[in-house]
């Protein structure tokens, strides 16, 4: 299992960088940006699978078509236009903030599949939550004494709409990868493939429909910008993290994958103090700490609890 969690601590730490592109690339349109970067990785998924598509293919059921339809939407497209719409509107804190409660979301909806009691998850959960509040506290008593913008307040709905998407992914990925049908490279090639499918069809809707969200006219500099972005976010975002996560979510218990995704937003808040040059304050770290408390709390419970027989992550497939 410890291998695993570094798995999803080298995840969180890639997506932890995802979350910083959009603000680095404000005059581009969040959907441009997701359409750009899934078209990438589902070109770049399908050049690794070609030496053994004819054997791959062979073993994919209409089934697994429609998950990896379903998959590449909610945990791909549809979350990182929600997203990277709620940085650019909301800024970084707050997408920051609501983003950090997939744990919490994923805990809720996969309690089935949990070896921790409820009163030890219940009480991790609220370390956790309490951590990211407390780290985002001038952004949380912004929006609560009404001086948050309209924009602001789109922004919160859109990563509030992008924990649902996630949180959904993340449980229907791990059922699948539990099976044992695909290893995580081998899915995360056909998710890939899928993805990339996804999003060419939607880039064609934009082109016909929104013909003024491309980025037809942007200077040199700021065009070579964006495709670097869009490079790291298709090869290190989507292919290299995804990989990662697949190989973590086989191997982990389905509850507790999802509070690997904290690391996500503990690597952004690094990487934010690391562009700033600034170390974090005192409540800063105490938030830190809390959200680390939580998350060492439920492996504990989790390993005492002892991973899930064969016959029950059969059960737990066979669900969904």
């Amino acid at each position: 299992m410890r291998t695993a969690i570094v798995q999803a601590g080298m995840a969180g730490a890639i997506w932890g960088a995802v979350i910083a592109v959009p603000s680095l690339i404000p005059d581009v349109h969040p959907v441009v940006i997701s359409c750009v970067r899934f078209m990438l990785y589902g070109a770049f998924a399908t050049l690794l699978a070609l030496p053994y598509a004819r054997a791959l293919h062979a073993r994919v059921t209409r089934r697994d078509c429609l998950l990896l339809l379903e998959l590449a939407f909610t945990g791909n497209l549809a979350y990182f236009i929600l997203l990277s719409t709620a940085v650019q509107y909301a800024g970084v804190p707050i997408a920051s903030l609501i983003n950090g409660l997939i744990p919490v979301a994923i805990m809720l909806m996969g309690r089935r599949h949990s070896q921790a009691g409820l009163a030890t998850m219940l009480c991790a959960l609220a370390l956790i939550l309490a951590g990211i509040l407390w780290i985002n506290l001038p952004a949380v008593l912004e929006v609560i004494n009404g001086e948050a913008s309209p924009d602001k307040l789109l922004g919160a709905l859109c990563a509030a709409l992008g924990v649902l998407s996630w949180s959904w992914f993340a449980l229907r990925n791990a059922q699948l990868l539990k099976s044992g049908r695909y290893r995580p490279r081998e899915w995360s090639t056909l998710l890939g493939i899928s993805t990339g499918l996804v999003a060419v069809l939607a880039s064609l809707v934009l082109a016909l429909l929104q013909p003024q969200l491309l980025p037809l006219d942007l200077p040199a500099e700021r065009l070579w910008a964006f495709i670097a972005a869009s490079l790291f976010l298709a090869i290190a975002g989507s292919w290299i993290a995804n990989a990662l996560w697949n190989a973590s979510a086989q191997y982990l218990p389905v509850a507790l994958s999802g509070q690997m995704i904290v690391f996500e937003t503990l690597c952004a808040l690094f990487y934010g103090y690391l562009l700033a040059w600034a170390l974090p304050s005192g409540a800063q770290a105490l938030g830190i700490a809390l959200i680390l408390g939580g998350v060492f709390w439920i492996i504990r419970a989790e390993g005492r609890g002892g991973p899930p027989t064969r016959q029950a992550s059969a059960r737990t497939c066979d669900k969904g």
